[in-house]
């Protein structure tokens, strides 16, 4: 019998790279896979099976204004929308128990940069929506 543990990571549990660095100024990430399904019908009106066709990932990082700034300004004709790097992603209990995970996102692109302020912001968080190959989990 195999012995798992229970640990619930935390947001202080994670840490993100991207580019080789650890992001500092990140706040969120989400990423997902999904993979088309759909009912094989046949004779009568129940389906006979589930079919399934391509994979997509998509998700989304937040981070400091300050941090895609750094982005930009390394980026080819410091356009973002251009890059193309892998995302590390390492759950690592801090207290030391539990399993340390690690998903590295292969291929990320950003599909949208969006920009703004409102009157009493103390820091800009900027949503960047993400595409991506593929994701290598528990590495």
């Amino acid at each position: 019998m195999s012995e798992f543990s229970s640990k619930q990571y935390s947001w202080a549990d994670i840490t993100i790279a991207f580019g080789g660095r650890i992001l500092e100024g990140i706040t969120e990430i989400e990423y997902t896979t999904k993979k088309e399904k759909d009912f094989l019908y046949g004779r009568g009106s129940k389906p006979h099976k589930i079919v399934s066709g391509n994979r997509s990932n998509e998700g989304k990082i937040k981070i400091w204004q300050s941090e895609l700034e750094a982005m930009t300004k390394d980026a080819d004709k410091k356009d973002v929308l251009d890059l193309e790097f892998d995302i590390v992603v390492t759950y690592a209990p801090s207290d030391g128990s539990g399993q340390t995970v690690t998903d590295i996102l292969k291929g990320v692109q950003f599909t949208e940069v969006k920009k703004g302020m409102a009157q009493g912001d103390k820091n800009k968080e900027i949503e960047m929506p993400i595409i991506f190959l593929d994701v290598k989990p528990q590495q």
